[in-house]
């Protein structure tokens, strides 16, 4: 284990930003840490993290992920989100946790919390325009009754977002944590 040291210290640091990741936005969590244990296991030909800690991890990672994507979509819902809102913010939480982590180099996190506002805010934008009437009066009707409320119970979801961030946070936390604990348990029970 002495020739695989430096390897150790330097998945260990890598852990330790994954660690830090979880709950800071713009940084990787949980997958980091997942992924700097299989480089570790790979390294060293799976002799002292195996096969089954990795698939632990993993499953921590995915947990991890769901976590933070179920309680930001949550979060918009149980704060005033109509369905299309929290349909919105569900797939644009997905769509910038994929682009912030691959294109634009923000972070799955930050990606994900941003994407999640946007969705919310795209998806009752559709839904105020899909309920739109076509016939003048019944148009001056529907803007005296609705306008700045709509978009007040919006930008309201949009703050449910951030407390279902924050809840995610905690959870990606705990995870992180969780997945330091069993790779380090793992380095020796070997």
């Amino acid at each position: 284990m002495a020739e695989n040291e430096p390897i150790l210290w330097i998945t260990l640091v890598v852990m330790l930003v994954g660690l830090l990741g979880s709950v800071l936005p713009g940084l990787p969590g949980v997958p980091l840490i997942f992924a700097s244990a299989f480089v570790y296991a790979y390294v060293t030909d799976f002799e002292v993290v195996g096969a089954l800690v990795l698939v632990l991890l993993g499953l921590f990672a995915l947990l991890a992920f769901v976590a933070d994507f179920a309680s930001t979509a949550y979060g918009a819902h149980r704060f005033g989100a109509s369905n299309w809102g929290t349909a919105g913010g569900a797939i644009g939480g997905l769509v910038g946790a994929l682009a912030g982590t691959l294109f634009f180099g923000v972070g799955a996190l930050f990606g994900l919390l941003a994407g999640t506002i946007g969705g919310v805010f795209g998806g009752e934008y559709l839904r105020r325009r899909r309920q739109t009437p076509s016939g003048g009066e019944q148009r001056r009707v529907r803007s005296v009754r609705g306008g700045r409320g709509d978009w007040r119970r919006t930008s309201r979801a949009a703050g449910g977002v951030l407390v279902g961030y924050l809840v995610g946070a905690v959870a990606q936390g705990v995870l992180g944590l969780l997945s330091v604990i069993v790779f380090v348990v793992a380095l020796f029970v070997e």
